[in-house]
């Protein structure tokens, strides 16, 4: 009983965020946070996740100085408003698996839950996609481009990853039949080319 008291009291403490148009495109924020395993508190590891990612696209856009000192700036505002949204994603999505694991099924709270998530889930859009639109701002139209296809790589790499779960599949990397190849050294090759950071040094190139 006292658990659910603490819960809901850092509940209410955590809730506030600005809201700002969202839009249709898929944010690193997005990725990160809907693929990530529940635990109490992972806002620390979600951060240092997006940091990264965003890290290495920033590195494949041959960004200036100039547009560096810049972004540095965007971001941390934009993870000054994140940080505690992150921190309100993990303990709603723990309360609502606490919820649907309990002996008795609470509709209402496990729908009033799903709410929060969702509004939460919706917040983290919002803060993502006015950051991403300030920081697009300051990009050439080859980086913009370059940009683009970065994202869209990692997103058909997540659509991939997500249609084996669905189907219980697993990426195979057999050697084809009569190469002479040893067995680990296709193995090594066919993940190093299917590697997302692959493809993202490919596109660094052109």
């Amino acid at each position: 009983m006292k658990k659910r008291i603490l819960l809901l009291v850092c509940l209410c403490m955590l809730i506030s965020a600005p809201i700002v148009f969202a839009e249709d495109e898929v944010s690193v924020e997005t990725e990160v946070t809907s693929t990530a395993i529940i635990q109490n508190d992972y806002s620390p590891q979600l951060v240092q996740k997006i940091k990264m990612q965003r890290s290495t696209i920033y590195n494949a856009l041959n960004l200036t100085p100039c547009q560096t000192q810049e972004i540095k700036k965007i971001d941390e505002c934009r993870y000054k408003e994140l940080e505690p949204e992150l921190k309100k994603l993990c303990i709603v999505r723990k309360n609502l698996k606490t919820l649907n694991c309990a002996k008795t099924c609470d509709k209402k709270a496990i729908k009033s839950c799903e709410k929060e998530l969702n509004q939460v889930k919706k917040n983290i859009k919002e803060i993502s996609n006015k950051y991403d639109k300030q920081f697009k701002n300051i990009l050439t139209s080859d980086q913009k481009s370059k940009y683009s296809m970065v994202r869209k790589l990692k997103r058909s790499d997540l659509k991939k990853v997500e249609k084996m779960h669905r189907d219980g599949q697993k990426p195979s990397d057999l050697k084809p039949f009569g190469d002479t190849i040893p067995q680990s050294v296709y193995s090594k090759e066919i993940k190093q080319q299917n590697s997302f950071w692959n493809k993202l040094k490919k596109c660094k190139t052109n």
